[in-house]
């Protein structure tokens, strides 16, 4: 019984530390995104260059978990108040690796539908763009004024199983975020 704590120990140590150099290598950048009206339901289409370090696959390989978050904002452009906000959304996403199968999973968040994949980053391709993506019905904005939609993508490889989180207390915070990538329609 000794032996397995102490083997225990040494995966979740060896797991924190590895994920706590993936911080000062990763990057996340909103490479293109656009809306389009398909049967009066505007769509997003986005994609994402991410770039994470062979660091941060070994610490998914040991347990822990990244999450890929799109912030999606719609606001209707003013000339001398502050934008009104018209909706806001977040599109999430999970990247683990299930050492049984040796497999790379994906699930969407919103939706609960997983994938699983053969290579990393397979996975992380997967997660690096989003197509057809409802945001809002055509008829909830009006054709007169004009909007800005932002998008921005954060990671985040804090997420980790219960049994290892109260060791990240004292790790710093693994999250990046890319700018905002904004851009305006007029309906």
């Amino acid at each position: 019984m000794a032996q397995a704590s102490r083997v225990a120990w040494l995966v979740c140590f060896l797991a924190t530390m590895a994920a706590g150099t993936v911080h000062a290598d990763s990057r996340v950048r909103v490479r293109e995104a656009s809306v389009a009206n398909v049967d009066g339901l505007y769509e997003l289409d986005a994609a994402i260059t991410v770039r994470v370090p062979d660091d941060a696959r070994r610490a998914i390989e040991s347990g822990l978990t990244m999450r890929l978050d799109y912030e999606i904002e719609i606001a209707r452009v003013r000339r001398y108040a502050p934008d009104a906000e018209v909706a806001t959304l977040v599109q999430s996403y999970e990247l683990g690796y299930h050492a049984l199968s040796q497999r790379y999973l994906v699930r969407n968040l919103n939706t609960g539908e997983q994938q699983d994949f053969g290579t990393f980053q397979a996975a992380l391709d997967r997660v690096s763009e989003v197509r057809g993506l409802p945001l809002i019905d055509s008829s909830l904005l009006d054709p007169e004024p004009t909007y800005e939609l932002r998008v921005r993508a954060l990671l985040d490889l804090r997420t980790t199983p219960d049994a290892l989180a109260w060791l990240l207390f004292w790790a710093d915070d693994w999250s990046v975020a890319s700018d905002w990538f904004s851009w305006t329609l007029r309906p």
